[in-house]
């Protein structure tokens, strides 16, 4: 389906009123992209996922079997930048002519899969209630309405990927923050580095894919 024009500005404002004035009621589905984000590409390298939770004051966690330092790396890596790999691979395949449904089903799949692996009660109604509203629309809602949600939703991961650093920030010059604390100790390479790397990484991918959609539909 052709996206009109101008529907990538339109559903960009959306998506930032969403991902900065109402983060504190939506920080809850970046923070479930973060985690799939960890139980993808751990499961891609061949490590275990033991638990995964997803908290009320919008943090998480993810529990991983041992596994090689590689894939310890990628499983790592891949949480921060979780929520900016989703965004850009949706932008992508909009893009590229790949039906809206399609782009909601495959964040759908992912959260499927995280809900089987979540081990804590407020998970059980974060991860259900956001797919709840990918499947409406995906499955119950027109081709329009599935096009400009598509659209919303990629650039909201894009944006939210960014929006979660400064949190990310927060607690490394607080307690520590331990996806950081786990690079370090397999690299040397000091946190504030990782830190660092995460926004410039999360940055790349919402200049990029942003641009691309900017692009192809004016």
């Amino acid at each position: 389906m052709e996206a009109p024009p101008g529907i990538a500005w339109t559903a960009g404002v959306v998506a930032f009123v969403a991902a900065v004035p109402l983060w504190r009621f939506t920080t809850h589905a970046i923070t479930i992209a973060h985690e799939g984000g960890h139980v993808l590409f751990g499961l891609l390298m061949g490590r275990g996922i033991t638990k995964v939770t997803v908290t009320g004051g919008g943090g998480g966690s993810t529990g991983f079997r041992a596994g090689g330092w590689l894939a310890i790396m990628v499983s790592f890596l891949a949480g921060y930048l979780g929520p900016s790999i989703f965004g850009f691979a949706g932008a992508w395949m909009l893009v590229h002519d790949v039906a809206p449904r399609a782009v909601l089903l495959m964040s759908l799949a992912l959260m499927a899969l995280l809900l089987v692996m979540v081990r804590n009660f407020f998970g059980f109604i974060a991860v259900p209630l956001t797919a709840a509203v990918l499947w409406l629309v995906a499955m119950r809602a027109g081709p329009e309405a599935q096009l400009v949600f598509a659209y919303i939703w990629v650039w909201f991961l894009l944006m939210g990927g960014v929006r979660q650093i400064p949190e990310l920030y927060r607690h490394w010059l607080g307690d520590g923050e331990p996806d950081t604390q786990v690079l370090s100790q397999q690299t040397g390479l000091s946190t504030a580095f990782y830190v660092a790397f995460f926004w410039l990484g999360s940055m790349g991918a919402l200049v990029w894919g942003g641009a691309l959609m900017l692009r192809y539909t004016g």
